[in-house]
């Protein structure tokens, strides 16, 4: 049996496909690597898988997948990164598998050349991919929030908003924000009166700036991914509308209150 070998041609389709994997898995896992490093490492992995099969050593291309990951994706500290770099591995594992499945497929299908089906692998790939991990990281971010007034309790659907930076402007505090709607129950009678409020500054929600009464509720008890924080005299914001477009969820946890 003869095959023909152009390496120069080889080389080129393995550096964009390097290119593409490399950029794929800097954009799930949020890396947002430089174009310098996805260049190094994309040449880096070519020229590797080059000489590998030259060699008649393809099964070695393992070597020059961790090259090209330790180039484009890595952090330099090791110690410190050590789960970010794992995770960037993985992701460089799950899209190269997913990329190689929709790359053989097309071209079994499409009468189209080697680079236009990486074009199309890639998107299709990444779509798929970026769909399943925003659900994931949506469950994640889940949380089942109970609150404690004066020996009342309300449980409410809440959501770990990673962008509230909602701080009391005295003291610092973290601040959720909650449905005012929802604390309905919760609050009655003369609450303000009694436990007194606070104004907490904010500028989203649907306006450009406004204030939101803050109260400091007795307990809370947030469980999410399989774990529990209980927070004493937690401030929460009430907002006087839906925090969730979709009802989905009733408050917004500030960073500092999940477990």
């Amino acid at each position: 049996m003869h095959f023909e070998f152009y390496i120069d041609q080889f080389f080129v389709e393995q550096f964009i496909t390097e290119y593409l994997l490399l950029s794929m898995a800097g954009m799930l896992c949020r890396g947002s690597p430089a174009w310098s490093r996805l260049l190094s490492g994309s040449l880096a992995g070519a020229a590797g898988m080059t000489i590998f099969v030259c060699m008649g050593r393809p099964c070695l291309y393992f070597l020059s997948f961790l090259t090209a990951a330790a180039l484009a994706l890595w952090r330099r500290d090791m110690r410190r990164e050590w789960r970010y770099n794992r995770n960037c591995m993985l992701w460089l594992l799950a899209v190269t598998i997913c990329f190689g499945g929709v790359l053989t497929a097309l071209r079994q299908l499409l009468p189209f050349p080697v680079v236009t089906c990486a074009g199309l692998a890639f998107a299709v790939s990444y779509v798929v991919l970026r769909s399943v991990t925003h659900q994931f990281r949506t469950a994640e971010q889940q949380a089942v929030v109970t609150l404690f007034w004066e020996g009342r309790s309300v449980v409410l659907d809440g959501f770990l908003d990673t962008g509230n930076q909602l701080t009391e402007p005295v003291t610092g505090y973290p601040v959720s924000v909650a449905s005012q709607e929802a604390l309905a129950g919760l609050l009655t009678g003369a609450w303000e009166e009694k436990r007194g409020f606070c104004l907490i500054p904010y500028h989203s929600l649907g306006a450009s700036d406004g204030w939101m009464r803050g109260v400091s509720l007795d307990e809370m008890q947030v469980t999410m991914r399989k774990k529990c924080k209980v927070i004493s005299r937690p401030l929460i914001a009430l907002y006087d509308g839906r925090v969730s477009a979709r009802r989905e969820y009733q408050i917004l946890l500030h960073p500092e209150h999940a477990p």
